[in-house]
C-alpha cells in the first residue's frame, strides 16, 4: 500500500509537491521498492535540493536490487535532475573505488550532460581504470557532456579498437557527440565502419557525420560505401552522415532515394546535394503514403521546399491519430509559412494534452518556432 501510494503520487506530477516532506521520509521507508520510487518521485520533482542532495548522495553505495534496477543507479538518475547543484556530492563519488559509487555518479552526469564539463578529468582517469563495464560508464558520461569534453578524444579513439563491441559502440557515440573537434579520430571511425558489427558500424556512420567535412574525402568515400551495407539501420545512418559532409559527399547523389530505407532520411541526403531535384519531394510525399511512421516524413518537410501537394497531404495529417505525425505535419506547415492558423491551433491542442510528453514537446516546439519568428528580419516564421 506504502508502494502503490508513492506511484500515485509519482503520476501526479507537480501536483504532487505537497507530499514533499511524507516522500521524504518514504526514502528511509524499510521496503527497498518504496524506497526506489520515493527516490525516483523526488528526482523528478527536484524537491529542497539543499536537504535532499546530500540525502541522496548518502545513498550513492546502495547495491539493494529493486525492480527499478539497483539503489545506487535509481540514486543516480535522482540526483542528476538536480543538475549543476548535485556536483559538489557527486564528483568526490568519481573517485570512489566502489563500482557502484562510481557507477551512480556518472549516472547523474549522463543527466546533467554538458553542465558537469569539470567531471571530464575524472572521466579520463576512469577510461584508464581495468574495468571494462565501469569504463562504458565513463563513455557514456563523456558523451552526455558533449563538446566540452575534447580532451578525452585519444583515450576514447584508443576504445574504437576495443575486442568489446560495446565498448565501440558506445567510444563511437562519445566522439560523435563531441563533434568537429574529434576530427582526429576519423580515420579510426573509418575503420569501425568497414570491420565492426552492425551496432558499431551503425553509430561510426553517425559520428563521422556528427563531426562534419572535418573527417576528410576518406571518410565520405567509406560512407558512399556502406549505402551498400547489408543493414539497414547502417545505410540509413550513412545516408544522414553524407548529407553532413557537403560538398565532399556530391557524388554520392542517390538517383532513387526508394532504394534506400527508409526514404525520407535518403530525401533529406538528396535535398541538401541536389536542392532543385524534384526527387526527394516526391519521395517524402510518398512515405506520408505508405511509412509506418509519417511524422518522419513529416518532420522534414518542414525544410524542403512546399509544393501545392505537401500542404494538401499535411493539412490532411492535421487530423492523424498519432499525436506526433499531428504535431510534425503541424510544424512543417508552420517552417513552410503554408495554413499556419490550422497548424498553430493543432499544436496548442497538443500542448494542452493530458499525456506529459506530448504536451511538453508541443510546447517546445511552440517556443522554438515563436523564437525563430522573432529572429527573423521579416518577423514571420522562416
Amino acid at each position: 500500500m506504502r508502494l502503490q501510494a508513492v506511484e500515485a503520487l509519482a503520476a501526479l506530477g507537480e501536483a504532487a509537491r505537497p507530499a514533499v516532506p511524507n516522500l521524504v521520509q518514504a526514502i528511509r521507508d524499510e521496503d527497498a521498492e518504496v524506497r526506489a520510487a520515493a527516490t525516483e518521485t523526488l528526482g523528478r520533482l527536484v524537491a529542497e535540493p539543499d536537504t535532499m542532495i546530500p540525502r541522496l548522495a548518502a545513498q550513492l553505495d546502495d547495491s539493494t536490487s529493486t525492480r527499478r534496477g539497483p539503489m545506487w543507479a535509481v540514486v543516480g538518475f535522482s540526483l542528476g535532475h538536480y543538475g549543476r547543484d548535485a556536483l559538489p556530492h557527486v564528483m568526490p563519488a568519481l573517485k570512489s573505488p566502489s563500482s557502484a559509487t562510481c557507477r551512480s555518479a556518472m549516472l547523474a552526469i549522463d543527466r546533467i550532460g554538458a553542465d558537469a564539463h569539470e567531471t571530464v578529468p575524472d572521466l579520463i582517469a576512469i577510461l584508464q581504470r581495468n574495468d571494462a563495464e565501469t569504463r562504458i560508464y565513463a563513455i557514456n558520461a563523456l558523451r552526455a557532456v558533449g563538446p566540452a569534453a575534447k580532451d578525452a578524444i585519444p583515450e576514447l579513439v584508443k576504445h574504437l579498437s576495443s575486442d568489446d563491441f560495446h565498448t565501440q559502440y558506445w567510444a563511437c557515440r562519445a566522439l560523435g557527440a563531441i563533434g568537429p573537434e574529434a576530427r582526429s579520430a576519423a580515420g579510426d571511425l573509418v575503420t569501425c565502419l568497414r570491420s565492426g558489427v552492425a551496432s558499431v558500424r551503425r553509430n561510426a556512420a553517425a559520428a563521422l557525420g556528427n563531426i562534419g567535412p572535418e573527417v576528410g574525402q576518406a571518410a565520405a568515400d567509406a560512407l558512399i560505401e556502406a549505402l551498400s551495407d547489408s543493414t539497414q539501420p547502417v545505410r540509413q545512418n550513412a545516408v544522414v552522415a553524407l548529407g553532413q559532409l557537403q560538398p565532399l559527399a556530391g557524388k554520392a547523389v542517390p538517383e532513387e532515394p526508394s532504394k534506400l530505407t527508409p526514404r525520407a532520411p535518403a530525401a533529406r541526403t538528396l535535398w541538401l546535394l541536389a536542392p532543385q531535384s524534384p526527387t526527394p519531394v516526391m519521395a517524402l510525399l510518398r512515405d506520408l503514403e505508405e511509412n509506418d511512421e509519417p511524422w518522419v516524413a513529416a518532420r522534414m518537410f518542414g525544410e524542403i521546399k512546399a509544393t501545392d501537394e505537401t500542404v494538401r497531404r499535411l493539412v490532411q495529417l492535421l487530423d492523424a491519430t498519432n499525436v506526433w505525425t499531428k504535431q510534425f505535419a503541424a510544424v512543417a506547415l508552420l517552417e513552410i509559412g503554408a495554413e499556419t492558423q490550422l497548424a498553430q491551433a493543432a499544436l496548442e491542442q497538443l500542448a494542452q494534452s493530458a499525456d506529459e510528453e506530448t504536451r511538453e514537446s508541443a510546447a517546445a516546439s511552440l517556443a522554438r518556432l515563436a523564437a525563430e519568428s522573432a529572429d527573423s528580419p521579416s518577423g514571420q516564421t522562416p
